[in-house]
């Protein structure tokens, strides 16, 4: 059996131990040694949620799934693939329900914004999107990070969509992992670091889990001197303890350093465990009886889209959208927070309902009295109440604006969101930088947040995507936002 069989059957052996039975996609970016961008797209679909058929003549199950993928960028297609993608040849009926089917789907796209839309029609149609940033090439940084379910040795040229540094490797879709795992194999790729240190020139190389307060455990974290190529290939495995990562809010941090230890690029990439299934009697749980009115119990629903991973907003704004069943409702609210806080599901929705109607009195005013429905009440409600706000409503020479500071949110430490209100209207300010993984970023915000008459596209000016911001300039607001008070 050559070594693409192996890796096939153990990606569905590997990945039918540990299905969700919910439909999982993972968005990776990367580049080719010559600097072009792509996307790869990680489908991971249950088998429980496969349409199978049975043949009566050879006596086995197949599944067909079609897969849609779109991105677009500027109100025009940019990329647009089908798939029909089948499912081995499965004789026993349990085996093929119970086997997940995995899917890749590689986009090349150029420097530019895009929506990424990608449509599942399987057993049940689900429909996914993303917003996705190419930036310019040229500057030192790191890839997207692969989480690594199985590998195995392969050859360039064998074709495979799974090939990457002379292994075929089987990715695990999304950021959570095992709860009784004892380690994590990490693919990433670093680009352009030869350029800050000159070719083949030894760097340092940092990798590890942050732990429960957001700092890099010492006895999972490694260090690794390497020489600076164009692109400089990094798989490694750590290990993983019963508390690093944490359930919830851990990190995989990955940093570029000079000889002398200065900083050249870094990554952050959250990551969490499943939680194992709580002692608290379902029977028990009940509050979603609160509710009596189909549309009310759904807005509140919808106020959870800030604390929702992409699936389970999906599922809300598009599954549960019209679903006039209270049962199927309540039932997810209460599934919802059971995963959320196993151990006091209601305790945490009740604190959590405190925060909502924190929100609605605050910036609900411009969006109909729904607070989670704008940008300062959904980062309010996704990262807590900021350490520190500094308010600039009235000054003449830039859009009224805002800085939040956090100290330590989600895992992550000093991070900061700046605010503006491109129409003067103080009520709905919108996000317009922030330092967060996955949060919007404009490296010419400075110059957005001037008047009208000077404010660009970020796609139009890349001023500053080679050259970093001088921390200590004149200008208050980029003052502020690095040296917050």
């Amino acid at each position: 059996m050559n070594f693409k069989t192996i890796i096939s059957w153990l990606c569905l052996l590997l990945i039918s131990l540990t299905s969700m039975s919910q439909v999982d996609i993972e968005f990776l970016k990367f580049r080719t040694a010559n600097g072009e961008s792509y996307i790869d797209i990680v489908i991971d679909i249950p088998g429980d949620q496969c349409r199978y058929e049975y043949d009566q003549e050879d006596f086995f199950w197949q599944s067909t799934t079609t897969i849609t993928v779109i991105a677009e960028s500027k109100g025009k297609i940019a990329q647009y693939k089908k798939t029909e993608l089948l499912s081995p040849q499965i004789i026993d009926s349990t085996e093929a329900y119970s086997t997940n089917q995995l899917h890749l789907e590689r986009l090349p796209l150029v420097t530019g914004r895009y929506k990424l839309t990608i449509e599942i029609d399987a057993k049940n149609k689900h429909k996914f999107e993303e917003n996705i940033e190419i930036t310019l090439h040229g500057a030192p940084e790191i890839s997207s990070t692969l989480l690594v379910e199985a590998y195995a040795p392969a050859e360039e040229n064998g074709g495979s969509k799974f090939f990457r540094s002379g292994f075929d490797m089987i990715p695990i879709a999304g950021k959570e992992i095992s709860p009784v795992a004892d380690k994590l194999r990490l693919y990433s790729e670093l680009y352009n670091i030869n350029e800050v240190v000159g070719e083949d020139s030894l760097f340092l190389l940092v990798f590890g889990l942050t732990d429960a307060n957001g700092f890099l455990d010492p006895k999972h974290t490694r260090y690794k001197r390497l020489n600076a190529k164009k692109v400089t290939p990094i798989f490694e495995t750590l290990p993983l303890s019963s508390t690093t990562p944490p359930l919830i809010g851990g990190l995989i941090v990955i940093q570029a350093k000079t000889r002398n230890g200065d900083l050249i690029c870094e990554s952050n990439t959250p990551i969490s465990r499943w939680q194992q299934q709580t002692n608290i009697s379902i029977e028990n749980i009940h509050f979603g009886d609160k509710f009596n009115d189909v549309a009310t119990l759904y807005r509140h629903l919808e106020d959870h889209l800030p604390l929702a991973s992409p699936s389970q907003q999906n599922t809300i704004a598009k599954s549960l959208k019209g679903n006039m069943d209270m049962e199927v409702l309540r039932g997810y609210l209460e599934q919802f927070w059971i995963k959320q806080k196993p151990n006091d599901p209601e305790a945490a929705w009740m604190e959590y309902c405190e925060e909502i109607a924190v929100v609605d009195s605050v910036f609900g005013g411009c969006r109909g009295g729904h607070g989670a429905d704008t940008d300062m009440g959904y980062v309010y409600l996704k990262y807590g109440r900021p350490n520190t706000i500094v308010k600039r409503h009235h000054d003449t020479d830039y859009y009224p604006y805002e800085i939040w500071h956090y100290h330590h949110t989600n895992g992550f430490s000093n991070r900061r969101f700046l605010f503006f209100a491109p129409h003067v209207v103080l009520e709905c300010m919108e996000i317009l930088q922030s330092d967060m993984p996955g949060e919007i970023k404009n490296d010419d915000w400075l110059q957005m947040l001037k008047s009208r008459e000077n404010r660009v596209q970020v796609i139009d000016s890349q001023i500053n995507r080679l050259n970093p911001r001088d921390t200590y300039s004149r200008e208050e607001p980029e003052d502020l936002y690095y040296n917050p008070r």
